[in-house]
C-alpha cells in the first residue's frame, strides 16, 4: 500500500509530493539528541541508536527513519502556559525541547496517517514531568501531550491512551489530561509521587522500589488489557528504561521485562502504536532495551 505525503521545503512550505510505501516501523531520531540533549538523558543515545544500525534493523525495507523538525511554537502554546515557556526559555533547553516534541508529532502522526505500522520517537529531553505550569526531572514540554493536540488539530485522532511504564510518577501527563475522558493514562511508578489529579480516564500502578520482571510483567497485562478495553485510535507507550536494575530509577528489571512487555503490547495492539523514550541514562542498558524492543515492534 502507497501513500502520497507532502514534502516541506525549509520554510515548511510545500514543494512536492511523493508516494510513500507503508511500512511496519518509522524510527524518529536527531543527531541534535545526542548532542544538546538533557546530559543525565543524552550519552545514551548514540549508542542507542548506533546498536540498531548495527543488528540491521535500520535497513530493513520495513523500516524508515525519519529526522524530524522542532514543534511550532504555537502548539507548545496550546498545552503550556506562558509562564512554562518563559522558564523552559530561561532554563537553556528550549530548543531541544522544541526538536523533542517534533519528534513525538512526527512518529504519532506517521502512524495516524496510516504511513506506519508503529512508531519509536528519539527525544533528547523527557517530557512526562512537564505539566501546564511546571518542569522537573530532565522534562521541559510535554512531548505526548503536544503531539496529542497536534493529532486532534489535523483531525487523524482524538481518543488516545497512555501507558507510561517509566518508574516515576508521569504527574505532568497526569494534569495535562486527568479531566479527559478520551484519553486513558495508565500510570507504572514506584512510590515517586502521590496519586495527582483523579479523573475519569485514570489507572495507577505503584509497584515496590525492588519490582522484578514477574510482577512488571503482571502489572502490564493488566495495563495492555484496560487500554484494549478503551479502544484508543492510538496507544502511547512512555518508555523509560531506567526501571532496569542497572539504571537509575525504581524497580530491579531485566532487559527481558522490556521484550516482554513489547511483546504483550504487540500481541493486543498489532498497529496504531507510538513508543515515546522516556528517562534512563545507561548507554549499554538503552543498547540492549531499545534495541530488544524494536526487534519486538518489526516481528
Amino acid at each position: 500500500m502507497f501513500w502520497r505525503a507532502a514534502i516541506p521545503d525549509c520554510h515548511g512550505c510545500v514543494v512536492k509530493s511523493i508516494l510513500m510505501e507503508k511500512v511496519r516501523l518509522a524510527v524518529v531520531y536527531h543527531p541534535d539528541f545526542a548532542l544538546y540533549g538533557y546530559p543525565v538523558l543524552r550519552e545514551r543515545l548514540s549508542p542507542a541508536f548506533n546498536e540498531l544500525k548495527e543488528r540491521g534493523l535500520l535497513d530493513r525495507p520495513d523500516v524508515r527513519v525519519i529526522e524530524p523538525v522542532p514543534a511550532e511554537d504555537c502548539l507548545i502554546g496550546m498545552v503550556h502556559t506562558p509562564a512554562h515557556i518563559r522558564g523552559v526559555k530561561g532554563a537553556g533547553y528550549w530548543e531541544v525541547a522544541l526538536l523533542s516534541a517534533g519528534a513525538v508529532i512526527a512518529g504519532m502522526e506517521e502512524v495516524a496517517a496510516g504511513r506506519a505500522e508503529a512508531a519509536f520517537c528519539f527525544v533528547g529531553s523527557a517530557g512526562h514531568h512537564a505539566s501546564r505550569e511546571g518542569f522537573w526531572g530532565f522534562c521541559y514540554l510535554n512531548d505526548a501531550a503536544i503531539a496529542v493536540r497536534h493529532l486532534r488539530e489535523k483531525r487523524l485522532a482524538s481518543r488516545f491512551a497512555i501507558i507510561d511504564i517509566d518508574p516515576h510518577f508521569g504527574d505532568g501527563t497526569r494534569d495535562i489530561f486527568g479531566p479527559d475522558p478520551a484519553v486513558l493514562h495508565l500510570n507504572f511508578h514506584g512510590g515517586y509521587g502521590e496519586e495527582a489529579a483523579s479523573g475519569p480516564a485514570n489507572h495507577d500502578f505503584r509497584l515496590p522500589w525492588d519490582c522484578d520482571d514477574e510482577r512488571f510483567a503482571s502489572a502490564a497485562e493488566r495495563a495492555v488489557s484496560m487500554a484494549e478495553d478503551f479502544r484508543p485510535d492510538l496507544l502511547l507507550v512512555v518508555f523509560g528504561h531506567d526501571g532496569h536494575s542497572r539504571d537509575y530509577g525504581a524497580f530491579e528489571l531485566s532487559i527481558d521485562a522490556y521484550r516482554r512487555f513489547a511483546r504483550t503490547v504487540r500481541e493486543a495492539f498489532p498497529a496504531r502504536v507510538c513508543y515515546i523514550l522516556s528517562g534512563g541514562s545507561n548507554p549499554e542498558v538503552a543498547r540492549e532495551a531499545v534495541a530488544g524492543v524494536i526487534e519486538e515492534m518489526v516481528l
